[in-house]
């Protein structure tokens, strides 16, 4: 077991199920509160305010911040702890959980505090997106820019609260037969230090093994523990194309044996830092990063090393 000076347990009091909300907080701290010399439990104060009470925690001498809630709760939270010294640990407690999926954490908040028992700190890369007109944020689980942004834009908190992840599939679905797809500009540095030029439809930078639930069986070669970031490129494409692969993710077969797409308008492509920029000053094309809304092109994505300390399974923080 870990152990540490002070912890802090921020969660989302609007996050999850109202009735079994408080209760479920209080039990993960009972279970977590023998890892730290002082365990405090602490509610985040409104949307947005994750950043500024992870800083706050920071400055109160907190070596571990546990945050519990959705990936948008996290997402907050993440940006007032990249770049320190301090672990970060997550807690499934919302609609989205993709990163805990990803740390092989159960849905069941009570059972992910158990099983976190047994994790270690890892310190690992994390991505860093800076769009049009916007201040940089960190992401670990995705992020980039084309129609899954415009899903991202179109399944606001309001259809989130009224359907969950369902909000997410009927919007996608919807999508894939109505919008158009833009063309835009590339700009990739691989990890070798070359850098190409392309012209895509679609980018997204994965950082997680897999978005989990539907789509746990699609899996493009990406790690957290990977000091670079997977890029999904759609280069051309019809929408019966797009339907078919959407088909492959679901049931596993839209890639080889050896992690190359097996659909000819998509491709895999490892890279340290991509900007994306308009052609021709064309419409708005959205970006987004671990699910959140992060503005229009141009736009630019990197990793930064030994950026993130994370707590993690066992298995993946020996013998790497």
């Amino acid at each position: 077991m870990a152990r540490f000076r002070k912890a802090v347990l921020l969660y989302n009091p609007v996050s999850g199920d109202h009735s079994k909300r408080e209760h479920q907080v209080q039990a993960v701290a009972a279970i977590l509160r023998p890892i730290a010399d002082e365990f405090v439990v602490e509610p985040t104060r409104h949307a947005g305010s994750g950043e500024q009470q992870a800083r706050e925690a920071i400055a109160a001498g907190c070596d571990l911040i546990i945050a519990a809630g959705g990936d948008g709760t996290i997402f907050e939270i993440l940006q007032g702890v990249a770049q320190s010294n301090v672990t970060l640990s997550v807690i499934p407690l919302g609609t989205g959980n993709v990163l805990a999926v990803d740390l092989a954490l159960p849905f069941e908040p009570i059972a992910a505090a158990r099983v976190l028992l047994n994790y270690e700190p890892r310190t690992i890369s994390a991505g860093r997106i800076t769009s049009h007109g916007r201040e940089a944020k960190y992401f670990t689980v995705a992020a980039g820019v084309g129609v899954h942004a415009q899903l991202i834009y179109n399944s606001g908190a309001a259809a989130k609260k009224r359907t969950g992840i369902l909000a997410y599939y009927v919007n996608g679905i919807r999508l894939l037969f109505q919008h158009r797809f833009i063309p835009f500009h590339v700009e990739i540095t691989a990890p070798d230090g070359t850098v190409h030029n392309d012209e895509i439809l679609e980018m997204v930078a994965m950082r997680v093994s897999s978005f989990g639930r539907w789509l746990k069986r699609w899996r493009p070669g990406s790690s957290l523990i990977d000091p670079k970031m997977q890029l999904v490129l759609l280069k051309q494409s019809s929408r019966w194309a797009m339907a078919r692969y959407i088909f492959g993710a679901l049931t596993g077969r839209a890639y080889r044996s050896d992690m190359t797409s097996r659909s000819a308008d998509v491709t895999f492509v490892p890279a340290t830092r991509v900007r994306c920029t308009p052609i021709d000053n064309a419409e708005r094309i959205r970006a987004q990063a671990d699910g959140e809304m992060l503005g229009d092109m141009p736009v630019e994505l990197e990793i930064l090393p030994n950026a993130l300390t994370l707590l993690m399974p066992r298995s993946r923080t020996e013998n790497c």
